[in-house]
């Protein structure tokens, strides 16, 4: 048996991947197989929250399926998993897993995992009936800023269908450290062709190879069939560095052998031939260094406040503001900004509300911006009214990132969307997020309520890219969309609802810088100064000891009116409004002044 995998290096903490892949999964469909999907829960903070999910592998009932798992192995900690397997029968509500018939679950320890070697196989169940098994193989993931750009065709393949040529697809996979391999890649099929050219695509190389430019990897291609009963055309394997011009690879072509027609031809030779179009290694930038160079995160909010959500002073309403705890906007608000809200630099939030009649001559908004300010009427006069049309505050989110990025200034923004209706303008919302899909935004949606979320999966477009009516698709995917009820009966709600709609926004950041050529910038030299705030008589807000640094990220740049407070002027001064200010350690309201609060987050305190 081989022995356990060494993991951390000594580290605290450790990155792992999991692979996962079945067999003899029930069969709960009637007139084909199953279409399979794992999920993969956490236990974090007393509730289950989700990590992830696989692709969907369509009739199989042993899937074996690319899209891996990336997790923090903590040694000191006990890191309970659930795995849970479903047959997929919505692909528009993909993600909303009680929507789909359960195969069976796994619990099991990440530790579980570690020790176990390279191979961990159980069996899945469901109410104490075996469903199946499932096998998990994990890995430590070493660091590669890498990524490989790679273009594949094949020629001369082996015909497999009886009434005409294959429809082949090709697999990549990596030989794991305990033997056996694991997919990590998997193309479409092209129909009807023994010559078959592959669209260009690009894999990070942690997840190619873990790293290891001389890892073994196998090129498969196979004749794709309906059934999920996939035939092998023929293989081969191969190094990444092997086929790599930057690192001295000189191989383009290679044989593809099927063993079975190997055995039974003395002359055989091949069952085609595998030709590397494009192999090339670029570097990978994350999500980090853009934030260390510099790279401003811009937060705006939209709030629905259509008659959907029921009279404002009703309990039952979503908008109700009399009940002891928050209702299930201000939930959603703070659970996603509270995190956002750090990386914005001057800590100033547009905040806009659509579906509502505005006084004093009751005109129907879809984009207003709202101030919060108790001396202001008008933003507390508003109706709830309809119907929810996202297209005029998407409008204005476009407006507001055309042309914001360049290698020297770097900004992205992120909408946060609060709403409990059914989109009456998709075709419009849909044309918004195409254009928008070539801007440096992000779009965060968070349906609240009980209503019938269908658009907003659709938009989510994690497996069916939107097309406009134009005819256009859209560049990459900018849209996540999560249904707040599913999280908000657990214990933790507000961590696993940031971390539900916020784990794609790295992804999204650097594929929009990568489109656009743009790289991070050197981190900056920051100054710090050492400052002490000071509460001051009257609940009034903090002054300083120090002169804070020019344009330091979080604290306003415009000073109150002379006389305005009861201490002299702080520099930098801060906004004012009716919300209490939490840094002050005092419930009392601090004065009222012309500019309005715009969030329950204060500017955070300055490094000593």
């Amino acid at each position: 048996m081989a022995s356990p995998p060494t993991f951390g290096s000594g580290e605290a903490a450790s990155r792992v991947e999991v692979t996962v892949s079945c067999q003899n999964l029930k069969d709960l469909d009637y007139f084909s197989k199953s279409d399979p999907c794992v999920f993969l829960f956490e236990y974090l903070n007393r509730s289950w929250a989700r990590v992830g999910r696989t692709e969907v592998i369509d009739n199989n009932l042993n899937p074996k399926f690319s899209k891996a798992f990336q997790l923090q192995y903590r040694f000191e900690e006990i890191q309970k998993l659930k795995f849970v397997v479903v047959d997929v029968d919505d692909r528009s509500k993909i993600d909303e897993i009680a929507r789909h018939d359960m195969i069976g679950g796994l619990e099991c320890a990440l530790a579980d995992l570690v020790t176990a070697g390279q191979q961990y196989e159980r069996t899945l169940r469901l109410n104490g009936a075996p469903r199946g098994k499932i096998r998990l193989q994990t890995e430590e993931v070493a660091d590669s800023k890498f990524s490989t750009i790679l273009q594949l065709s094949a020629s001369k393949l082996d015909k497999k269908d009886f009434f005409g040529k294959s429809d082949p697809f090709v697999e990549i996979s990596k030989v794991q450290e305990g033997g056996g391999y694991t997919v990590v890649y998997r193309s479409q099929h092209i129909a009807k062709t023994l010559d078959p050219k592959w669209p260009r695509f690009e894999l990070p190389i942690q997840k190619l190879c873990s790293g290891d430019w001389e890892r073994d990897l196998r090129f498969s291609v196979w004749d794709w069939n309906r059934s999920g009963d996939h035939e092998l055309i023929g293989s081969a394997n191969i190094t990444l560095k092997e086929i790599t011009p930057e690192r001295g690879g000189t191989v383009f072509n290679l044989d593809l052998v099927n063993p079975e027609m190997k055995k039974r031809k003395k002359k055989y030779v091949n069952s085609g031939v595998l030709h590397f179009l494009t192999v090339q290694a670029i570097p990978l930038h994350t999500f980090t260094d853009y934030i260390r160079g510099g790279c401003e995160i811009n937060l705006m909010v939209a709030i629905d406040f259509t008659a959907s959500n029921g009279k404002q002073d009703h309990p039952q309403s979503l908008h109700y503001l009399g009940a002891q705890r928050d209702n299930e906007y201000q939930q959603a608000i703070r659970a996603v900004a509270s995190v956002l809200a750090p990386y914005d630099s001057d800590q100033m939030i547009p905040v806009y509300g659509f579906g509502a009649r505005l006084p004093p001559d009751g005109r129907v908004s879809h984009c207003f911006p709202l101030n919060f300010n108790e001396s202001n009427p008008e933003v507390y006069g508003v109706q709830l009214y309809g119907p929810t049309n996202f297209s005029s505050f998407l409008d204005r989110a476009i407006e507001v990132s055309v042309g914001t990025t360049t290698q020297e200034k770097q900004s992205y923004f992120i909408l946060l969307v609060i709403t409990d209706g059914v989109i009456t303008d998709m075709a419009n919302t849909v044309d918004r997020i195409v254009d928008a899909s070539n801007l440096p935004l992000s779009i965060v949606i968070v349906g609240v309520g009980s209503a019938d979320f269908t658009n907003m999966e659709v938009l989510d477009a994690d497996d069916t890219p939107l097309r406009s009516r134009r005819g256009e698709l859209m560049k990459r995917d900018i849209v996540q969309f999560v249904p707040f009820r599913e999280l908000s009966s657990k214990s933790g709600a507000n961590f696993s609802l940031a971390r539900e709609t916020l784990a794609e926004i790295p992804e999204q950041l650097t594929s929009f810088m990568k489109a656009q050529n743009i790289r991070p910038n050197p981190p900056p030299l920051r100054h710090r100064q050492s400052t002490v705030f000071i509460s001051t008589p009257g609940g009034g807000p903090p002054t300083t000891s120090g002169q804070p640094p020019s344009g330091y990220p979080g604290y306003p740049t415009t000073g109150p009116p002379a006389g305005q407070y009861p201490v002299p002027a702080a520099p930098g001064g801060y906004p004012t409004g009716p919300t209490p200010y939490p840094a002050a350690g005092r419930p009392a309201p601090y004065p009222t002044g012309p500019a309005p609060y715009p969030t329950t987050t204060a500017p955070p305190p300055y490094p000593f």
